[in-house]
């Protein structure tokens, strides 16, 4: 049977959005977009008052706000604020026919086509300001935490900035950072991630000597974040494991709980519906999820559940790249399309092609907005603070770093035919995730 383009246009919509979104036929699809420039407030004492990660259980923030790094007058929470907005600048073209025109340009300089099927971007700022427009404010960092917290006069439970991602229920997340470079560290950018849990319950199985450690070692998620100074690698994967089970450290030789280190039930800091039932703090110190010994410990409730799920598995194991799942493809490929989108807008004729830090391994620890939220997670740390020549292409050619950006996430959705160049070290994929086998998972989240 033959169909009219139009109508094929019609079905081939309607079949991408099975499932997915929600679309009739003939029209645009929609994808919701949450752009979270990182951090924002400020790392202010005391803790009792102006830190983040409220914990129920003991009344208390159980660490002081995390403001990022700076470097003379550049701060991260400006800088990854100013492309934040920029991004979510050209992801809103995409909302009007003039605007999709400009956008349709954009995509031109990355591709050998000139039709593109209509998409619709719903972008939204997890931030738009810092706390250094309200320095005097009795909580500076009120709009700016990570995790719910009470309010300083009603005692009310405020949404974080996790939690109103999840009121957004977007596919994807693009959360943006910058590192401070150590001595003889070139810059560039990294994906941030955070495993599934068949490799958590892989390392707890060989802190309980059920497993080798060469299960560990010789896979792909050994290069661990070390954040014990004086830990192996495996020794800070092991006490991550713990936080991410039980809340709490393990001790150095991973056998046992270090009380005195809790790190809170992230899972119940969350307005999502994966937190416990009300009183579930009664369940602390009794054999399940709130166990305070690694032998008393049982992953059972809500929040286990989604994280045995396949949808889970998918999104943070295996993959794309070989490991960390379409989470680390989605960064990946978004750092794939920097590397390629700058040089190529800003090459002049006949001159070189600028040059870039490159992509580094990723950031591997139990980093809470790949976990507490369903969307995909872009988490870059997309430049060095004190690297000039990464300053310079997120400041002087913010746009450009931002047209990147946005070309990529439409790949992401749609994909894209990439023109190949040879003498750019990085070539982005172009193909589109596999958004239809997680069905209506992003919207699941409440």
């Amino acid at each position: 049977m033959l169909f009219s383009s139009s109508l094929f246009f019609r079905r081939f919509l309607f079949l991408l959005g099975f499932g997915f979104f929600s679309v009739s036929l003939g029209a645009v699809p929609v994808f919701r977009i949450a752009v979270d420039p990182g951090h924002g407030g400020i790392a202010k004492d005391p803790k009792a008052q102006h830190g983040d990660k409220y914990d129920s259980v003991t009344q208390t923030y159980l660490e002081t706000y995390k403001q990022g790094t700076e470097h003379g007058n550049i701060t991260e929470r400006k800088v990854v604020l100013d492309l934040a907005k920029e991004v979510h600048r050209i992801l809103k073209l995409t909302e009007t026919d003039a605007g999709w025109k400009e956008f349709e340009g954009y995509l031109q300089l990355f591709s050998k086509r000139t039709d593109f099927p209509r998409v619709t971007f719903e972008s939204k700022l997890t931030r738009e300001t810092s706390f250094d427009e309200d320095p005097a404010s009795d909580d500076p960092n009120a709009i700016y935490r990570l995790y719910d917290f009470p309010d300083p006069k009603t005692g009310v439970r405020r949404k974080g900035r996790l939690s109103k991602i999840n009121e957004q229920k977007p596919h994807l997340v693009l959360s943006l950072h910058l590192n401070p470079a150590s001595k003889g560290q070139t810059g560039g950018m990294g994906a941030v991630l955070t495993p599934g849990f068949k490799t958590f319950s892989q390392i707890k199985k060989i802190s309980e000597k059920k497993k080798s450690q060469n299960s560990f070692l010789n896979g792909p998620w050994s290069d661990w974040l070390v954040f014990q100074s004086g830990w192996s690698k495996l020794e800070n994967a092991t006490a991550d494991t713990w936080i991410y089970l039980h809340g709490y450290w393990s001790k150095k030789n991973g056998k046992e709980t270090d009380i005195s280190k809790f790190e809170g039930y992230r899972q119940n800091m969350v307005s999502w519906r994966y937190a416990d039932d009300a009183n579930w703090e009664k369940q602390i110190g009794k054999p399940g999820p709130y166990a305070t010994t690694h032998a008393d410990f049982l992953e059972t409730g809500k929040f286990w559940e989604r994280e045995k799920g396949k949808k889970e598995e998918w999104r943070r194991e295996g993959g794309k790249e070989g490991f960390g799942g379409d989470n680390h493809y989605v960064t990946k490929e978004l750092m794939r399309f920097v590397q390629y989108g700058l040089p190529i807008q800003l090459k002049e004729k006949d001159a070189p092609y600028p040059e870039l830090g490159p992509i580094q391994k990723p950031y591997i620890s139990t980093y809470s907005l790949p976990t507490y939220t369903n969307a995909l997670c872009a988490f870059i740390e997309i430049g060095y603070v004190n690297r000039s020549r990464d300053m310079k292409y997120l400041t002087q050619n913010k746009k450009e770093t931002a047209i990147s950006l946005a070309v990529g996430i439409y790949s992401l959705f749609v994909g894209l035919d990439v023109k190949k160049n040879v003498n750019l070290p990085y070539n982005p994929k172009g193909k589109k995730v596999n958004w239809e086998r997680y069905e209506n998972y992003f919207d699941e989240v409440l």
